[in-house]
């Protein structure tokens, strides 16, 4: 029971899991009165949600229940914000407390510019309207290679809200592209102005704020730049120092009837003090930014999507962009902003210099891209298109797509077997006949990133941001379940449910034509896509019998119920088919494909020249390596992971039999992932031959070394369908292999050698290379290849 106790508890120990949301969400009926709305995550009352607010204030709207979402320490600010605007709301929850989580499940309106947490589920009844906070000028989403691993919350959020508002052309098409919404959202797209920007066409107000200020007469400048911080206290400081240098610079040039607000980040606007500048003022304290802004006469920015909006003003625009190559090449930007009509410098002086000129208005051009649906009556229309049902908005669709929609779930994309199985694969399917969505666990990514680099161009990206929404019985249940197949006492009800409402976290809006689960591990994503109200199939890339067995990695009742449950179980081997029937029970569902061989990558990989990476250990220095791979000493190899099934410890075993009459022999083991590479060294380091095994553990390319050798060996005591025996002989280098499932079918069908499955026969094999009697296979790989191909595609097309 302890131990049982133990295991509950850490499932549940997350910061994240909150599970008072799944009863609030199963239990509390939407309520069509209420109106949820959060700024910026809480932290603040600004931009889009204030205006709209400030609408929902008019009398039309006096029916509905507005609650408004705060961080607790952010409260008495918003409230001042909200005194000062003469707005009220009903009621404030604070955000990540019950409260919060409570009314998310109760409004039937929820309104955001950001996104709800990860643990959101979109309910029947509830309608979502996402004013997003700015036209992205920067790359996001999946067009960013350094922030697609993480864009699974924003994407799911868009893809649920039943409204985006797009106030530009530009914006709709980057932001379709970025996240997918070309294809999937299935919402409505508003052409309406952004709500903030309504305060734009009245500049009377504008010149009435500016005469309040005290600035009337003067030449009313705001600088907005954007944040360049990093994690980097040095750099920060760096930063800091700059803008100080860059301000007092400015200070002396400007003239008398000149004033420059500056509005920072909070970070760097907490390190300066303006008291002694004559020109510079900070911005005024308790006004909305949107508010001043229509009060300046010149925007100074950078890269903030700030200069789109301000631009329907007509009013001139400048872009201090000092580190512009810089910037561009750590962030990547949709445009060149060197194109646009508003003058670009450098430096101070050339910044003062624009200040005392006419220029950077915006032209026609520049207004129809990036304003293109902006107006006086934006919020007025959304608020009542949305909210009183008065479709008065301007609105459109998203295209979809035609083609079949084909979900494949990768795994970690950890250095093995079946990420170089699934990257070929993927390099080689037709992307023109079928939408494949790449799906993988964000947190299962964020270490390395730079892995989904290996996804050639056009596959799309679908990131799962959270993990499951658990509570306490839900998550003693699948103890219960995993462990021993407990389904009585409403157990497995409980989890059928539970699994249900996790694909509808994740997928809920969108409908799918196939999930493929190719990884074929991992218990939550067994079961998820399990769920799937689509064509399923599962790869089985190993014999999982014994992976259950020996390395007990995957539930067995799970597995069970998903090879009985998916549309095709599809091993990777005819070997492995018998252990896929007697888990799953259903031979009809189970077809046999092998994996795909890229043989020009291989052979391509296997002519550069030999590095080691920097996580690489080798017993070794790279230049022995070399040494001992140019002479003429005979060269053994294995490539495998350093873990109980590669028999790692019978090969080196063997080899120090077969030495002592062979002294002028090497092997060499190359692993990537295992726990074994230690005591694996401290086996090699006692037996005899010591001096001539070579442990490597982890090399991005191995196949120099493969080339370079005299014969492969595998000395694996079980299987998938093995690929490192057929790299081998595409590289000319005879292989034998143990008589094991996963290589002895592939090796008997292309006449190859099959050893007596022990220490025994892997002397034998030794014997046998050096008496001239293993030699390469006879096998088409480009036919086989085709077949591979031809089967995938008619598979997803299904």
């Amino acid at each position: 029971m302890p131990s049982f106790i133990s295991k509950v508890k850490k499932k549940l120990k997350s910061g994240a899991w909150y599970p008072f949301y799944n009863t609030f969400y199963e239990k509390v009926p939407v309520d069509k009165k209420e109106i949820l709305l959060v700024s910026r995550s809480g932290l603040a009352l600004e931009s889009n949600i204030l205006a709209i607010l400030k609408e929902l204030n008019q009398p039309e709207y006096k029916g509905f229940y507005k609650v408004l979402a705060v961080q607790k320490n952010k409260k008495e600010q918003i409230q001042k914000k909200l005194e000062r605007y003469g707005i009220s709301v009903d009621k404030f929850v604070y955000t990540r407390e019950p409260s919060y989580y409570y009314h998310l499940a109760k409004a039937g309106w929820l309104i955001n510019d950001t996104t709800f947490p990860g643990r959101y589920i979109k309910k029947d009844g509830q309608t979502y309207l996402n004013v997003w906070h700015g036209t992205p000028l920067k790359r996001m989403g999946q067009d960013n290679p350094e922030e697609r691993y993480d864009t699974g919350n924003v994407m799911r959020n868009l893809l649920q809200s039943d409204y985006l508002v797009f106030p530009n052309l530009y914006m709709e098409e980057k932001m379709s592209g970025a996240y997918n919404l070309k294809e999937l959202y299935q919402g409505t797209v508003l052409h309406e102005g952004y709500p903030r920007n309504c305060i734009f066409f009245h500049p009377e107000q504008g010149t009435k704020l500016k005469e309040l200020l005290g600035y009337a007469g003067t030449q009313l400048s705001i600088y907005m730049p954007t944040f360049r911080g990093t994690s980097s206290s040095v750099q920060e400081e760096d930063y800091v120092n700059q803008i100080k240098d860059y301000l007092n610079r400015v200070d002396i040039l400007l003239h008398e009837n000149q004033i420059m607000l500056v509005k920072l980040h909070p970070f760097v606007q907490s390190q300066l003090t303006l008291n002694s500048y004559r020109h510079i003022r900070l911005f005024p304290e308790g006004y909305d930014t949107y508010e001043v802004l229509n009060a300046c006469d010149v925007l100074i920015t950078d890269y903030s999507s700030v200069m789109y909006d301000f631009a329907v003003t007509g009013r001139r625009i400048l872009l201090f962009a000092y580190d512009l190559e810089y910037y561009q090449g750590s962030r990547g930007m949709y445009e060149d902003i060197s194109d646009y009509p508003f003058p670009l410098v450098r430096t101070p002086e050339e910044l003062v210099k624009e200040l005392n000129t006419d220029s950077g208005h915006p032209d026609d051009a520049f207004l129809q891209k990036y304003c293109t649906f902006e107006q006086t009556n934006a919020t007025r229309n959304i608020c009542h298109h949305v909210l009183l049902g008065e479709k008065i908005c301007k609105s459109t669709s998203m295209p979809g797509t035609k083609k079949k929609k084909v979900l494949i779930y990768t795994g970690s994309l950890l250095p093995n077997g079946i990420t170089t199985a699934f990257y070929s694969l993927i390099h080689h399917l037709d992307p023109s006949s079928c939408e494949y969505y790449i799906v993988f666990r964000t947190h299962s990514i964020k270490d390395h990133p730079e892995k989904l680099n290996n996804i050639p161009e056009g596959y799309h990206f679908y990131p799962l941001a959270t993990e499951m929404n658990l509570d306490i019985l839900t998550a003693a249940a699948q103890i219960l379940y995993m462990n021993w197949g407990i389904t009585a006492f409403g157990i497995g009800k409980r989890l059928d449910h539970a699994y249900k409402r996790e694909w509808k976290k994740h997928f809920g809006c969108i409908s799918f034509d196939h999930a493929v689960h190719y990884d074929g591990y991992g218990n939550y994503m067994i079961a998820l896509f399990s769920y799937a109200p689509c064509k399923k199939s599962i790869w089985a890339h190993n014999d999982m019998e014994m992976e259950i067995t020996k390395k007990h990695n995957v539930s067995r009742p799970l597995l069970q119920k998903a090879y009985s449950t998916y549309d095709h179980v599809i091993p990777v081997g005819e070997d492995i088919r018998g252990a896929a029937e007697r888990i799953g029970g259903h031979p009809e569902k189970i077809q046999v494909i092998s994996n795909y061989m890229d043989l020009d990558l291989i052979r391509s990989k296997s002519e550069k020249p030999l590095i080691f990476d920097k996580n690489t250990e080798s017993t070794v220095s790279i230049e022995k390596l070399q040494e001992i791979l140019n002479s003429s000493d005979r060269k053994f190899i294995n490539v495998g992971r350093f873990s109980p099934e590669k028999g790692h410890e019978r090969l080196i075993r063997a080899f120090d039999r077969f030495w002592v009459n062979h002294p002028d022999t090497w092997l060499i083991i190359i692993g990537g992932m295992g726990n074994l590479y230690t005591s694996t060294c401290e086996l090699a380091a006692s037996v005899k031959s010591s001096s001539h095994i070579i442990l490597i553990k982890y090399m991005s390319n191995p196949f120099p070394v493969v080339k370079a050798c005299d014969f492969f060996l595998l000395s694996s005591y079980y299987e998938g369908q093995v690929l490192v025996v057929p790299e081998a002989d595409i590289l000319g280098v005879p292989a034998a292999a143990c008589d094991v499932n996963g290589a002895r079918a592939f090796i008997r069908q292309y006449g190859g050698t099959l050893l007596p499955n022990s220490e025994d026969g892997l002397v034998q094999g030794m014997e046998m290379f050096v008496e001239g009697k293993i030699h390469t296979m006879h096998v088409d790989y480009e036919k086989r290849n085709q077949d591979i191909l031809s089967k995938c595609e008619k598979l997803f097309m299904e």
